[in-house]
């Protein structure tokens, strides 16, 4: 038997086609046989950046999987910075690093990433950041910074008294920020109809997010990567992990999105794109009606898609959760 690491570029590009032939997102036998070919592929022509980018949206891909994401996103965070290595004016690659090294908690590396994405001048209109990811770029970089500031807050706190006496402008800084770290905290999010944002906390969220007692309203509960359920009126449905980031996508922008925009987001490696956002629209409508059989709540509109229903809706997740950001930049 012939082994993938003996053919030459020429075979494994007809692997390649084969292997899109039969694409599938939602079998990981699929993306898996996908990373075999596009690490020979990158292996072969080291310079070709296509290779490599397909190859990390493969690994990130495998990260939905529990039991290789951490293996998996390792990985991708070393495909992602051989493609800047290679082009390093991809403003996309490093907001990419960005959220992967904010999943991994590296917080001076994710800052680092994000910072270098906003200021890259990409030559390809594909690897530039539209507005809507520079503005989330600046927020991840304060969020990130702001991380910085409490855990070295907590090993200044660790100084002796008599220490910090020798510089005294310190002490009148840690007591500013110890008097912003007694505000009670709020380490969940809520975005409410897709455009009202707000921080809340452990006893809001679970107030707020329950569904028995908020009649009428959608509830997007993202309460881990693997754990996201869809509530309304006490009923709820499970969200697989690779149709979230298409429906928080929807919910986070009600007035509707154009199939271009999600493309761009989310398939924009696929070998046919248009065909495979038809396919996850229709598994996405088949999982809610589940939830609820006598409404579309996912609209056709002229040139996209839009989340339709009358009822309020609320998203929630923890601050730290980047999941979709990492598989729906």
């Amino acid at each position: 038997m012939i082994r993938m690491s003996d053919l030459s570029e020429e075979e494994l590009l007809e692997k390649e086609d084969d292997w899109w032939e039969r694409e599938d997102e939602t079998n990981l036998e699929w993306i898996i046989e996908g990373e075999n070919i596009f690490k020979n592929l990158s292996r072969v022509n080291p310079r070709e950046i296509r290779y490599r980018e397909t190859l990390a949206y493969l690994l990130l891909m495998q990260g939905e999987d529990l039991k290789l994401r951490q293996h998996s996103y390792k990985k991708a965070t070393s495909r992602f910075n051989q493609v800047v290595r290679i082009d390093p004016e991809n403003a996309r690659a490093y907001y990419r690093l960005g959220f992967l090294y904010f999943y991994q908690e590296e917080w001076a590396k994710s800052v680092d990433s994000f910072q270098q994405s906003l200021n890259c001048q990409p030559r390809q209109t594909r690897n530039r950041l539209v507005k809507e990811q520079q503005v989330k770029a600046h927020y991840y970089i304060l969020k990130a910074t702001q991380i910085i500031s409490k855990e070295f807050l907590k090993k200044v706190e660790r100084i002796p008294v008599k220490d910090l006496k020798l510089f005294g402008e310190i002490q009148h800084l840690l007591k500013e920020m110890k008097a912003t770290e007694q505000q009670e905290e709020k380490p969940y999010q809520m975005i409410v109809n897709g455009t009202e944002f707000s921080e809340i906390s452990e006893r809001e969220y679970e107030e707020l997010s329950d569904p028995d007692e908020n009649e009428n309203c959608f509830i997007l509960n993202q309460r881990s990567m693997n754990d996201v359920t869809l509530s309304l009126n006490g009923k709820d449905i499970s969200i697989p992990t690779k149709q979230v980031p298409l429906l928080e996508f929807l919910m986070r922008h009600p007035e509707g999105v154009r199939h271009d925009d999600i493309i761009e987001r989310r398939y924009r490696q696929s070998r046919d794109p248009h065909a495979t956002l038809r396919r996850s629209i229709s598994r996405l409508r088949d999982r809610l009606e589940r939830l609820q059989p006598l409404e579309d709540l996912i609209k056709t509109i002229d040139g996209g898609y839009c989340w339709n229903s009358s009822y309020e809706f609320r998203m929630f997740k923890h601050n730290r959760d980047v999941s979709t950001d990492l598989l729906l930049d």
